[in-house]
Order: structure tokens, then C-alpha cells, then sequence
């Protein structure tokens, strides 16, 4: 009897131990992550991730998906097709305004006016000398920056009707212009450096901090609220990973350019003159310069009512053990 005792006891003590340890194995199994991508420098935290293997080293397996249209990438992700991904602000305060949904935020990357990821560029050959010759020309720019065009045009002066603007997927527009189907191209890097300065110019350099908000906020990197019950361990390990991408761009821009180069082919030789955003961690985000944008969007008319942005950032404490 006290033999059979001591192995219910053993038995049971096993079962707790299994119930209280369970849930910790599961939290550090390797998981699939799904990083939603476009198709300029922005998703360089992600690419340097998966090229230095720092999301295998802290158990995330990643699985990258490329997108063309940021307002639908964003509505895959809220669909539950993606966990993770990098998207325009302006993308962001819309899903705010039409569908009461907030991208939890944890990286932004800032378009520096002094290193422009962002340009106009125009045929060597183009009349086009300045902003103002756009006049009655097309202007050919890619999805990204599709909610900037209103506020770019009124402060040059411009009105919506006085250019003509066509919307061209990120990989179509360089031969748009290359064909001259459009008189002049607004650019994202690592489209930019791949220009031969022979055959065509920059007309101006940093247009959205100059014309639309300085400082500008090009890109955020976040998820769903529902993302953030995946549990501490993972967001842990995702901040952990993203953190040292950050670290890498910060310090060896030059391997973070050939990280460009192999998953953008066409820029293959000529990343290294390619310039980056400015990658900021959680704690580093300029969000007065995220609250001002929203602001300036709103005045400009792109949106119809004001953005409250400070519910937007995830709270630290959810991203540590």
C-alpha cells in the first residue's frame, strides 16, 4: 500500500511539474514569424535579420512577404496574413481614421533631409531645371508615397490639377521613365543610386523633408494587438533580433548596403552608394516628429479629422521578459 502511495505521489508530482513547465517550452519553441515588406530600403531591419541570421539565433523563423500596395499589406496584416511589417506612417494614420485599427508601433525610420532617402529624378536631357517645371508634366512616384503627393504640390505652389501624377509600382517605375511614358520620377531608395547620372539627374533630393515634414517619419515597424498575446518571450526575442539589425545598420552600413543589394538585384553593383533611413529602437522614436506629420496631413487636407498618435507606440514593458 505505502509502495503504491509513493507512486501516486511520484506520478502526480511529475503531472505538476509537466503543467508548470509546459507552457515555458512551448513560449521557447522556434516560431514562424511572417514580415510584411516593401520594396525599398525601409525593410532593411528585416533583410539584415534574416542575412545574419539574428532571428534563428533568438528561435524566430522568418518568412518574408513582399508587398506592392502598402494600404493592402497593412489590411493582410489586421487579416491575420502577416505578424509583422513596415509601412508609411501616412498608411498607418489611415487604418487609425478608416477602420479604428492602431499598428502597434516599435521602430520608426526617420528620411533624413542631410542623407535623402528620397528624390525627383528627371531624363539628363529633361527641360525639367526645377520643382516649378513640373507643370503640366508627369509625375510618376510608387504606392509608398502615394498620400504625400497633396501636401508635396501645395507647398511648390502647385495645384493636383496642374500635374499630371500616376501611381507605378515600385519595381515599373524606373523603366516608366527609362521609356519616357512619365517626365519625372519621385524615388525611393535603392532606387535611387541605380540611376546613371549620364543619362539622368536629380532634380532635387529629400523632398519629404523639405516640402511635406521636417523631420520626416518615412516608415513604421509594428503589429496587430492581437500580435501582442503571442506572448513576452517572443516580442522579447523580436526586439532582441530588430534591435541588433538596428545596431548593424548603425555600424556597418556598408554590409547593411550589400544586404540590399542581394535581395534588389538591379542595385547590385551600386548599393554602396545607396543611403539608408535612420533606423530608430523603441525608446529612440522621434514621436513629436510622428505627431507633427499626422498634423501636417490633416491640414493639407489628405485627411478629414486630426490623428491622436501617442496610443500608437507599444509600452516598453510589453517587449521584455
Amino acid at each position: 500500500m505505502t509502495k503504491l502511495l509513493n507512486i501516486i505521489i511520484i506520478v502526480l508530482a511529475l503531472a505538476l511539474v509537466a503543467v508548470i513547465l509546459y507552457p515555458q517550452i512551448q513560449e521557447n519553441r522556434p516560431k514562424v514569424v511572417r514580415f510584411a515588406c516593401d520594396s525599398s530600403a525601409s525593410c532593411l531591419p528585416f533583410l539584415i535579420g534574416v542575412e545574419e541570421s539574428l532571428f534563428v539565433k533568438n528561435r524566430i523563423l522568418p518568412e518574408l512577404i513582399f508587398y506592392s500596395d502598402p494600404d493592402q499589406a497593412l489590411a493582410d496584416l489586421f487579416a491575420g496574413n502577416a505578424d509583422v511589417g513596415v509601412f508609411p506612417w501616412s498608411t498607418v494614420f489611415k487604418r487609425i481614421l478608416d477602420n479604428q485599427e492602431t499598428l502597434r508601433v516599435f521602430i520608426s525610420e526617420d528620411f533624413r533631409q542631410s542623407l535623402p532617402v528620397d528624390a525627383i529624378v528627371v531624363p539628363a536631357e529633361s527641360r525639367i531645371k526645377d520643382l516649378a517645371d513640373i507643370k503640366k508634366k508627369k509625375l510618376g512616384y510608387p504606392p509608398q508615397l502615394r498620400d504625400y503627393i497633396q501636401p508635396f504640390l501645395a507647398n511648390i505652389n502647385l495645384k493636383p490639377e496642374d500635374v499630371t501624377t500616376v501611381e507605378i509600382p515600385f519595381s515599373d517605375i524606373a523603366g516608366k521613365l527609362r521609356q519616357g511614358e512619365i517626365d519625372a520620377a519621385w524615388l525611393l531608395e535603392p532606387l535611387i543610386c541605380t540611376f546613371d547620372t549620364v543619362e539622368f539627374r536629380i532634380l532635387h533630393a529629400g523632398v519629404l523633408a523639405k516640402y511635406v515634414s521636417a523631420p520626416f517619419p518615412g516608415a513604421a515597424v509594428g503589429f496587430t494587438p492581437e500580435f501582442l498575446k503571442s506572448g513576452k518571450a517572443l516580442l522579447a526575442r523580436l526586439k532582441i533580433s530588430t534591435d541588433v539589425a538596428i545596431a548593424l545598420s548603425e555600424t556597418r552600413p556598408e554590409r547593411a548596403k550589400l544586404i540590399l543589394g542581394k535581395y534588389f538585384p538591379y542595385c547590385k553593383e551600386v548599393c554602396g552608394g545607396c543611403r539608408i533611413p535612420e533606423l530608430q529602437r523603441l525608446v529612440e522614436i522621434n514621436k513629436p516628429s510622428v505627431s507633427a506629420l499626422a498634423a501636417r496631413l490633416s491640414a493639407a487636407g489628405v485627411f478629414d479629422q486630426d490623428i491622436e498618435t501617442s496610443s500608437i507606440f507599444v509600452e516598453p514593458a510589453k517587449l521584455t521578459r
